[in-house]
């Protein structure tokens, strides 16, 4: 176990968040694991704790995530984890210097059990060579005990300090009556290490402490490189943070005084200036002002946002305004910033899919290594009367077997998968979809807001036949700050439009009542000079205009404002949604991995038709709505078909849910993008198809990884019982193992097929 403390139980228990259902969820850092088998033990543990509905632990990252009815059972986890030799830690993304100051402890201490262990290895090897080359009276019997003694004295810190957590968790589970990987790895050391002991000065007898040696060395040099990988695992989560200030101006009576932003309360007050990002969700709270923000590194929108009293406004916004004074929120689980890398602490917590049977074979396993073992001692020295090769065999299938590599198999795999995917863009907030993707063979894709392009959008507006046009300035403020209430994006292009139209001049209007109808448009009403006032903004049938028709092919918007008792004014825009260039590339590239894609639209069929023709899409739906998309999709899932779905998540919840995997485009309403599986972090599809790419290879690589473990555990056995196996071959065997497991899974990170 490393030398880390845990953080206080009031403190893990306050990191709790509260889901839903009602659930209290967590994630937190699990310290001393060595290997999988610990995941097992730590599983079991928490099965016995009433109200722990949920507690599983991922070997490769050491992430626990948990769900639990009360907020108290956790506390009582980490205290039966501690007495397991474990300890439960925050593992958050703003962790403390003090945090970060014991992980470095504990990282230091694996590195020097690790060091101490290669430095005697090299030394007890070269003092054991001698005798696989000459007999004891060619080198002098002197000399041989000498040698022997010499390894003894060097293998004393190996099994005092080199192998002191395994010696500690195999007692825990022994006092418990469990059975844990570490009892035979264990048993082994204290096997080989009394026999060599007893046999210093029989030198008709081999001794064994080379193999304890290589044991230990390879065992920590494999920890030592997981551990490695999961930190750099990590700290990709520093790039996720924008510039933000770390320090603002707090009010100090009168006077205003400097304060660390890490020491904002919940409702603390504090003012920003322009230019600067906004370092912690919060709202504005002066009254009967407004401010503008740049939202753009949180939605991907170019153009500010207007805010005023009492509106969110999320971390990482930045002011355009000359000044602001805000109130930091409380939010239950951190700013919304933070959820960002939350996403993929919990993509990390979650475990592979076939991991849990792999787990509930583990102290099968370690029960038939022990059987295995008892069964070779028997063999050997009662049945055979050869005891010396009963021990040798013995230690070696002790030695040899060790589930490490098969509990690593999978977890390593797709935790290298999901760091690939997050440097590439694409954060995972499902990793059970990692699976699922790997069997997809149809793409739906959504157009606007998914494959556009924000920032190329062409609009340009125009009069109806045979209906008055829009001219009133007031009018056209308004219809510009309606459609700046959605997030969609052609409301967001029509907004910006207008806004350039009236000169940066657009002014609130207080609404009496708005709705957003999903797939359709707005709705509103306002009052001028008087008047009750009804805007439309969105489709053609949703204003009531059938008869206009699309002549170019394009993007079609219509507003409709109706004065009461009923003079009707109404204004047509055509937007052209463009997109990237890189998207055909992209695009046949998906298609060369023999995926159907498929374009489901809200726009107008002739626009989908028409657009971008060099497309390679198998189908071009157009006019779908929510319904239609999600039922779309069940009729594909009935022939058989695993259905993908990529989309802005605005109206595409429903297609979400409906679908096996879905995809959130960058810019997208919410961070968790309502169901999204995957939150894709740039524009385009360059994200989908790194993720079809790295799914694939994850699978591939999991399953040779899977296959090896069984292979080499059901031919180790054997051969080492039959005595054709020394103990310092099995070490080596063993170390070799998970090494080459661990070796494979680093292809994946290196994206090498």
């Amino acid at each position: 176990m490393n030398s880390s403390t845990p953080i206080s139980e009031d403190d893990l228990g306050s990191r709790q968040v509260r889901r839903a259902d009602g659930l209290w969820e967590g994630i937190a850092r699990v310290s001393g694991m060595d290997c999988g088998a610990c995941a097992v033990e730590l599983e079991h543990a928490a099965r016995q704790i009433e109200g722990l509905n949920e507690f599983s632990v991922n070997p490769a990252s050491s992430l626990a995530r948990w769900a639990a009815s009360t907020p108290q059972a956790i506390l009582q986890m980490a205290t039966r984890a501690r007495r397991l030799g474990y300890s439960l830690g925050s593992d958050s993304t703003n962790c403390s210097q003090q945090q970060a100051l014991r992980n470095r402890k504990a990282a230091r201490s694996r590195f020097l059990r690790f060091l101490v262990a290669a430095l005697c290895m090299m030394q007890i090897m070269m003092y054991s060579a001698p005798e696989y080359v000459y007999s004891p009276a060619e080198i002098g019997i002197a000399e041989t005990g000498l040698l022997r003694w010499a390894q003894w004295v060097l293998a004393l810190p190996l099994m005092l300090y080199s192998a002191a957590p395994y010696f500690r968790r195999a007692w825990v589970a022994v006092w418990q009556r469990r059975l844990v990987m570490d009892q035979p790895i264990v048993l082994g050391l204290m096997l080989a290490f009394a026999l060599s002991s007893l046999n210093l000065n029989n030198l008709s007898h081999h001794v064994w402490f080379d193999s304890i040696a290589m044991l230990l060395t390879l065992l920590l040099l494999v920890q030592m490189g997981v551990e490695n990988q999961t930190a750099r695992a990590l700290q990709h989560l520093s790039g996720l943070q924008p510039d933000l200030p770390l320090q603002v101006e707090v009010p100090d009576g009168p006077l205003w005084k400097t304060m660390a932003v890490a020491q904002l309360a919940a409702g603390q007050m504090y003012r920003l200036n322009e230019s600067q990002a906004v370092p912690v969700d919060s709202e504005l709270i002066e009254e009967h002002s407004e401010v503008w923000v740049d939202e753009a590194m949180r939605t991907g929108e170019v153009d500010p946002v207007l805010k005023k009293q009492g509106d969110l406004i999320q971390a990482g916004s930045r002011l355009l305004s000359a000044q602001a004074h805000l109130r930091s929120l409380p939010l239950a689980g951190g700013d919304s910033l933070t959820a960002l890398g939350q996403l993929l602490l919990q993509a990390l917590a979650a475990k592979p899919g076939h991991q849990d049977k792999v787990d509930r074979l583990l102290p099968w396993f370690v029960f038939g290594v022990l059987l295995c073992a008892l069964g070779t001692t028997l063999y050997w020295a009662v049945y055979r009367a050869q005891p010396e090769v009963a021990a040798s065999a013995t230690l070696a299938v002790l030695i040899v077997t060790c589930p490490c590599a098969l509990a690593l198999a999978l977890p390593l795999v797709r935790l290298f998968g999901i760091r690939r995917l997050a440097d590439q863009g694409v954060l995972v907030r499902n990793p059970q979809a990692l699976d699922t993707l790997a069997q997809v063979t149809v793409v739906a894709m959504d157009k606007t807001g998914t494959l556009t392009r924000a920032d190329s959008v062409q609009v340009r507006h125009q009069a109806l036949a045979g209906v008055p046009e829009i001219l009133d300035a007031r009018l056209l403020n308004a219809i510009c700050m309606l459609a700046r209430k959605s997030v969609h994006p052609v409301s967001k292009a029509i907004a910006a439009h207008l806004f350039r139209t009236l000169s940066a001049q657009a002014t609130p209007v207080q609404w009496l009542q708005f709705e957003e109808q999903a797939g359709a448009g707005l709705s509103a009403l306002f009052q001028l000079d008087g008047k009750l006032v009804e805007l439309r903004l969105g489709s053609v049938a949703h204003c009531g205009l059938l008869d206009v028709k699309n002549t170019d092919n394009q993007t079609l918007a219509c507003c409709t404002v109706n004065f009461n008792p009923g003079s009707l004014q109404a204004l047509s825009f055509s937007i052209n949604l463009q997109a990237d260039h890189a998207l055909i590339p992209q695009m046949f590239a998906l298609k060369k991995r023999g995926l159907s894609l498929n374009l489901l639209s809200g726009d107008q069929p002739e626009a989908v038709r028409h657009w971008m023709p060099k497309l390679p899409f198998s189908a071009r739906l157009g006019g779908m709505g929510p319904e239609d998309k999600t039922q779309w999709i069940a009729h594909q899932q009935a022939t058989h078909q695993c259905v993908a779905m990529v989309g802005d998540g605005l109206n595409d919840s429903g297609a979400f849910a409906r679908a096996d995997v879905s995809f959130a485009a960058a810019g997208a309403s919410t961070l968790s993008a309502g169901q999204a599986d995957f939150l894709l972090l740039q524009p385009g599809v360059a994200g989908v198809l790194d993720a079809f790419t790295t799914a694939r290879l994850v699978e591939k690589v999991g399953r040779q990884n899977l296959f090896w473990a069984l292979a080499y555990n059901g031919i180790a056995v054997p051969v080492a019982a039959m005595g054709l196996l020394n103990p310092w071959m099995a070490s080596v065997g063993m170390g070799l193992s998970s090494l080459l497991v661990f070796f494979n899974a680093l292809r994946v990170k290196q994206g090498r097929g």
